[in-house]
């Protein structure tokens, strides 16, 4: 039996038709057959019978006017029962709704998938539009960031440096970290107590705690809570500390 990372046992075909989804859900709009041949690098007529595949598979439809190809709705099922499923869904969804009522805080599970951070499931008890809009704006750093950072300090020292070494510092405002060691230090600081703070680094007058989520004692993600600045000494104090890391102890499944 071939080892997971022995890609000699890989399937050509299955590698083409995942990196053809991959493709189809990255682009904005519709691909042309020859659009998708050149970014795949295959003959044209290979792409036109993968996508064919797929069309007959329910996986992407064609526009009859344009004659490009797009994803259907079908994916869009797929991760909806993969979010349902997911092991931070089951063991920890519940809990965020009741961080964000007893804290009145708007809260967020995060799962980690390499250097992203994903939103699967979302509490907003802080109704406020700016701060809930520029949660997910995708220009935002993680390195100013509570659940980007947490993300941050969990990787091995090698991924670390090459992040570091992509990585441009934007001086968001006068508490945004920029410089390799003071978010070296802030990470070592995260490792220690436990969880990660944004203290208006990105967007003034917000406070965002993140604590990292374990799947059978790994960390997989985040539950990031978001308030207003003003609430800072209420959420950082030892006690709700304590009991918000008490009620985030991984369930037995």
């Amino acid at each position: 039996m071939g080892e997971i990372n022995d890609y000699s046992y890989n399937i050509a075909s299955a590698e083409k038709t995942i990196r053809l989804i991959e493709l189809l859900a990255e682009t904005d709009g519709e691909l042309s057959v020859l659009q998708i041949a050149k970014r795949l690098d295959t003959h044209s007529s290979s792409a036109d019978r993968f996508l064919i595949t797929l069309q007959n598979l329910g996986y992407a439809e064609k526009d009859e006017h344009t004659g490009k190809y797009r994803l259907t709705d079908r994916l869009l099922k797929i991760a909806s029962n993969l979010v349902t499923s997911h092991p931070l869904t089951v063991r920890y969804l519940d809990v965020m709704h009741t961080l964000a009522y007893t804290f009145n805080t708007t809260t967020h599970i995060m799962a980690f998938y390499g250097l992203s951070t994903i939103t699967i499931h979302k509490d907003l008890q802080t109704q406020n539009i700016s701060y809930n809009n520029a949660f997910f704006d995708p220009k935002r750093q993680h390195y100013c960031s509570a659940p980007g950072k947490l993300l941050l300090s969990t990787l091995p020292e090698d991924s670390l440096s090459e992040y570091l070494s992509n990585l441009k510092f934007i001086k968001y405002t006068n508490k945004t970290i920029v410089s390799e060691k003071e978010l070296r230090e802030n990470l070592e600081l995260i490792r220690e107590v436990g969880y990660s703070v944004h203290d208006e680094e990105w967007l003034n007058g917000c406070l965002t705690v993140a604590f990292p989520l374990r799947v059978y004692g790994q960390i997989k993600g985040a539950m990031s809570m978001m308030c207003s600045i003003d609430r800072k000494d209420e959420i950082l104090s030892r006690r709700t500390l304590a009991d918000i890391k008490r009620m985030l102890i991984e369930p037995e499944i």
